[in-house]
């Protein structure tokens, strides 16, 4: 944001350099060329995509290989669909050892069982004062026996598990949706564990669109947008912001450059994602490009919205542009609408209108009836001085580097 203003401040100090001279007269600019600087001009699009409101995370087992990646990136997928198996080898060798513990337990057991039915046997063909000794036997093997039994039924629950990790090697989808990034690290850049596979769902759409760094604050919660068809302009939807992302900056990640949102519609600075719900998704498909446009009320009740540095206020408190009229600037009385903090947008309900023409105030200069010109004037750097004709810069460069 401060990067922004700095910009914006940078222009203004050009507009005053060349508001004004002797000869040629005030410069003054279009009002719509204003309203295209700090935020959106009339008619400007946003590039949007058609996104799942829920998204489904399928993670990977850390301990476990991938054997086979059965989807790839923007695949359409059906509940129970395979996605991935493991690598199964493993597994089966894990199985394997299993079941071998279990049959030597069930062995171990058995010899228990024949000692105890021996040992009944010898107690009865003896005395008396025999029997005792043979009974305290019977009784440990016994309890050997007890745990013998409780340790089988442990190892069974470990072979159960065993042959469900094997017969379930394959990891299906629980969602119909589109398969939105795979990543085979399981690490993001920043070096922390991310979903292996994320799955946008299908049914619960909304569109994903991005503002750039002098667009904040020129769209917020609430705000009405018109969805255009990319392919049939004539195909339209209407929809409400609920969401502007200012938290989570984004240079473009993989998912936006796979929805179509990069080349011209991304640079290296930053955007802020924001959502739109349409009031209707039928015709919608997952994944859809479509344009954004702000909707605007009618003339009657709204007009341009402009940098604030533009309006003067008298010392009663109204306020006025320095706007012109016939090739003559005039003080013009102009009535204020709701003013735009974030992005330095002061709108104008009254007097004042796009197609009008106006200058950067300056109070030695911009008079009642000075004369206007749209001719701008070079402004040359402080290491040129007054050099040759490619010493200056126009201002439509320096207005251009801003937006």
């Amino acid at each position: 944001m401060k990067r922004s203003i700095a910009l914006i401040l940078t222009v203004l100090m050009i507009l005053t350099l060349t508001a004004c001279d002797s000869k040629t007269g005030v410069y003054v600019q279009s009002v719509a060329s204003l309203m295209s600087m700090g935020g959106i001009a009339p008619g400007d699009r946003f590039a949007g995509v058609v996104v799942s409101e829920n998204v489904t995370e399928i993670p990977k087992d850390a301990d476990k290989g991938v054997k086979e990646l059965l989807v790839k990136e923007g695949d359409d997928v059906t509940e129970g669909q395979a996605l991935f198996s493991y690598d199964t080898d493993e597994l089966q060798l894990n199985l394997d050892r299993q079941k071998l513990e279990l049959d030597q337990m069930y062995t171990t057991i058995q010899s228990y069982r024949n000692q105890i039915a021996q040992l009944e046997r010898d107690r009865n063909s003896v005395g008396e004062a025999s029997k005792l000794q043979y009974t305290i036997e019977i009784q440990s093997t016994q309890l050997s026996l007890k745990e013998a039994e409780l340790n089988v039924k442990n190892k069974e629950q470990q072979v159960a598990q065993a042959e469900e990790l094997l017969n379930n090697s394959t990891v299906v989808s629980p969602v119909k949706g589109r398969v939105q990034s795979i990543n085979e690290s399981g690490m993001n850049s920043y070096g922390e564990p991310v979903a292996y596979i994320t799955i946008q769902e299908s049914g619960s759409y909304r569109i994903k669109g991005l503002l750039g760094e002098l667009q904040r604050g020129s769209i917020a919660e609430g705000s009405v947008l018109t969805i255009r068809s990319r392919t049939d302009d004539a195909v339209s939807w209407r929809g409400t912001v609920t969401l502007v992302d200012y938290d989570s900056p984004s240079q473009g990640s993989d998912a936006d450059r796979y929805y179509g949102m990069g080349a011209d519609e991304m640079t290296s600075s930053s955007k802020y994602p924001f959502y739109v719900q349409p009031e209707s998704t039928e015709g919608l498909i997952l994944g859809q490009h479509v344009y954004m446009e702000l909707e605007t009320e009618s003339e009657e009740t709204t007009g341009p919205s402009i940098s604030s540095a533009f309006i003067c206020y008298n010392d009663d408190g109204s306020a006025y542009v320095w706007a012109e009229r016939r090739g003559k600037l005039e003080k013009r009385k102009v009535e204020l609408g709701e003013y735009n903090m974030m992005a330095d947008l002061q709108e104008i309900t009254k007097g004042l209108s796009a197609d009008d023409y106006i200058a950067f105030p300056d109070e030695a200069l911009c008079v009642e009836g000075a004369p206007t010109t749209h001719e701008q004037i070079a402004v040359q750097s402080p290491e040129e001085g007054m050099g040759g004709p490619d010493a200056g810069i126009a201002v439509d460069d320096a207005v251009m580097a801003v937006s």
